[in-house]
């Protein structure tokens, strides 16, 4: 499934990334410094949700998720995202983020039902006031600070949406 943002495509590759998609998404991480260990690169290209493509169908940015476990006992997806910083354009993080957990919720995991999608903002610059808004209006509210001292934000699956755009 492609969706589109402006004109960048958007493709769903979750749990059925190719391999020439899983070897793009690992160049990607190698190039930009984001993942410098290659067998945490090959773990993580399994993880892919969505790769978002320029308009030449370079590759700009992806999402991905890795399944934690919660105190409770609950199952939650851990969401990551990286795009390229010649490829931020206004918005399309939030179109990535937004696409991402849409799929995610309406997806029948092999594993079973998850409860919901988390982010630990590893990056300050997502925690300024412009990026927590743009995180509250995709339905994430923060649910405090990681060990480390990481604002952590989340989205209970079972809570409605209330900005879907």
């Amino acid at each position: 499934m492609t969706m589109r943002f402006h004109d960048y495509r958007l493709e769903n590759v979750y749990l059925r990334a190719t391999e020439a998609q899983r070897r793009e998404a690992m160049a990607l991480w190698q190039a930009e410094g984001v993942v410098p260990d290659a067998a945490e690169r090959e773990r993580r290209s399994d993880e892919v949700v969505l790769m978002a493509r320029t308009p030449l169908g370079e590759l700009a940015g992806l999402s991905s998720v890795a399944i934690v476990d919660a105190a409770d006992g609950r199952r939650f997806y851990h969401y990551r995202m990286f795009i390229k910083p010649s490829a931020r354009i206004p918005y399309l993080m939030c179109a990535v983020t937004r696409r991402s957990r849409d799929l995610l919720q309406a997806f029948s995991h092999p594993s079973g039902p998850l409860a919901g999608l988390i982010v630990v903002a590893e990056n300050p610059k997502l925690m300024r006031p412009g990026t927590r808004r743009e995180l509250q209006r995709i339905g994430f509210a923060p649910w405090g600070l990681a060990p480390a001292g990481e604002a952590v934000w989340g989205i209970e699956f079972g809570n409605p949406i209330t900005h879907s755009n």
